[in-house]
């Protein structure tokens, strides 16, 4: 069913972040300045020397963990949307287009059969829908991830950062349901949340189009075409 299929997106997709979210805290570290007033040095090196100076200055596990909450919901919200929902959304568009064609909801009489052998159509314009959703999901989720990341650090008893891009200065984000609060209270839902929402729907469309609908249907015609059969070198 579709709740199963966005349900299991959902679970696997928490694998990403739980592996990759590290990464991400140290590219935000090498792409972002100290914040003004602060005593932090830039974070100037390579990934290599960056990773390794969050390592020892704030240790390993908030060089893995720093934002994490907001990565894994992040992963959950995008995956589930843009994997999970797929099939549903595909087979509802070819049977949209199947009654503009044919009377009734014929879909082989249509030319278009179940899951994987609907149209290529069909499945790009579930992708382009699915990519635009989730990007506007995903939105909200990495901004607070990088606003998180990007003020983290070790603090002091008098809740002074001593460590990260605003050392010397005081912590403001203390976890991520304080972080979505504080961005919702500055600048409400257009201008805080879903800031860079276009930018993110077109990076979140190309991603999801050049990689479920073609996946697919580049196995359906490996199965059709060269008479593949379902397996591992199939699926690589």
């Amino acid at each position: 069913s579709t709740v199963t299929e966005v349900s299991a997106a959902m679970v696997a997709a928490v694998a990403f972040p739980l592996v990759l979210n590290w990464t991400d805290y140290v590219k935000t570290r090498m792409q972002t300045l100290p914040a003004s007033g602060s005593t932090a040095l830039p974070f100037d090196g390579g990934f290599a020397e960056t990773a390794s100076r969050i390592m020892k200055g704030e240790g390993v596990v908030r060089l893995w963990g720093t934002g994490m909450p907001a990565a894994v919901m992040r992963e959950v919200l995008v995956v589930g949307t843009r994997v999970g929902a797929y099939p549903a959304v595909r087979d509802a568009i070819a049977q949209f287009e199947s009654f503009s064609m044919v009377e009734g909801p014929d879909l082989r009489q249509a030319g278009h059969g179940q899951r994987g052998d609907t149209g290529l159509k069909s499945k790009l314009a579930a992708g382009l829908l699915l990519g635009a959703v989730s990007g506007v999901l995903a939105g909200p989720c990495d901004l607070v991830r990088i606003r998180i990341q990007a003020e983290a650090g070790l603090v002091d008893s008098s809740g002074v950062l001593t460590t990260g891009l605003h050392a010397g200065l005081p912590r403001r984000l203390k976890h991520t349901p304080h972080a979505f609060a504080a961005v919702w209270s500055e600048s409400g839902v257009r201008a805080g949340l879903l800031r860079g929402a276009g930018a993110n729907i077109v990076h979140s469309c190309c991603i999801t189009v050049g990689t479920v609908p073609v996946y697919e249907h580049t196995k359906h015609l490996a199965k059709t075409k060269l008479g593949w059969v379902d397996g591992l070198r199939l699926h690589a």
